[in-house]
């Protein structure tokens, strides 16, 4: 499993066609090239991408993870990259969330200015007296 040893963004794009809430919000994280620097160590050169659907509005962010993991292994996936553009998840899941949860972090600085919402929710916080009434039992009759 392919573990992020560092993270490094390269350049973003904000684009705002126009006002209104998105009906939809579409995150994705495509790896674009995969360059083996050593034998364990790779960089995986991504963009992390946001639209906001219909039309209103869309950001990309560019960037590179250093990632290392074992030879065996790093021969493996780049096999499988090379025949499907795809990093299989049973190497790169941690690395393909490492840059969600930073680029999607990193995100709200690159939003706040065009009023767009950052592509995530946080969790909801319940009251005690939400929960205490979800933790009583339902009476019967």
């Amino acid at each position: 499993m392919l573990e992020v040893m560092g993270l490094t963004f390269r350049g973003g794009e904000v684009k705002k066609a126009k006002d209104g809430v998105p009906a939809s919000v579409d995150v994705n994280v495509n790896v674009d090239k995969i360059t083996q620097k050593t034998p364990d160590g790779v960089i995986l050169e991504f963009t992390y991408a946001v639209d906001y659907k219909p039309d209103i509005g869309s950001l990309r962010i560019m960037g590179e993870a250093y990632c290392r993991d074992t030879p065996d292994n790093l021969k493996r996936m780049l096999v499988e990259y090379k025949k499907a553009k795809i990093v299989p998840m049973e190497f790169g899941a941690t690395a393909i969330n490492m840059i969600n949860a930073n680029a999607g972090m990193n995100s709200i600085f690159l939003l706040r200015p065009f009023n767009l919402l950052p592509p995530f929710m946080p969790p909801l916080i319940a009251t005690e007296a939400k929960i205490a009434a979800k933790d009583k039992p339902i009476k019967k009759k």
